[in-house]
């Protein structure tokens, strides 16, 4: 029996507790917020995980080339962090850089789902876009799955 007056810790509340302490990106950290926040019941709809990353990228709709953000990223689309995202449905070409890779990754995808900057202000979120990826090279498929799966690696270790 505990001592009196001494409320017993929940065991995630000091795993997040470590995470925290042992997190370097922001990114990550938001990411271990909301699992724990929200629990598993999201990740669980998904067939593919997500893992938290922040790097350059440059995304096109049309002609124009505009720049964002990663925000999340798993094997078939990622969030992008952008002031203003397009339409639903709008088919885009994302282009970036994995981290620690030369290989330029060039993904054709489509827009399910956007938040804008009015809408991110009101609820504490992050504006932009996820997207599925549609149509991407095989051989950056690969270097794109391997990165995650080192990255998914590394998050739960931690």
């Amino acid at each position: 029996m505990g001592r009196p007056g001494r409320k017993k810790i929940d065991r995630s509340a000091m795993q997040f507790q470590h995470y925290l302490g042992l997190s370097r990106a922001p990114e990550e950290i938001l990411f271990k917020l909301n699992e724990f926040l929200y629990g598993q019941e999201f990740s669980v709809l998904r067939k593919n995980p997500r893992i938290p990353v922040n790097f350059p990228l440059l995304w096109k709709s049309g002609r124009r080339e505009k720049p964002g953000s990663t925000y999340t990223l798993s094997r078939e689309g990622m969030f992008i962090k952008t002031p203003s995202p397009p339409r639903l449905n709008t088919e885009i070409e994302v282009r970036f850089i994995i981290p620690g890779q030369e290989t330029e990754i060039v993904a054709r995808g489509e827009v399910v789902a956007r938040i804008n900057m009015s809408q991110a202000r009101g609820k504490g979120l992050v504006s932009g876009m996820a997207v599925v990826f549609k149509q991407i090279d095989p051989g950056q498929q690969k270097i794109l799955d391997r990165f995650i799966e080192d990255r998914l690696k590394k998050i739960s270790t931690v």
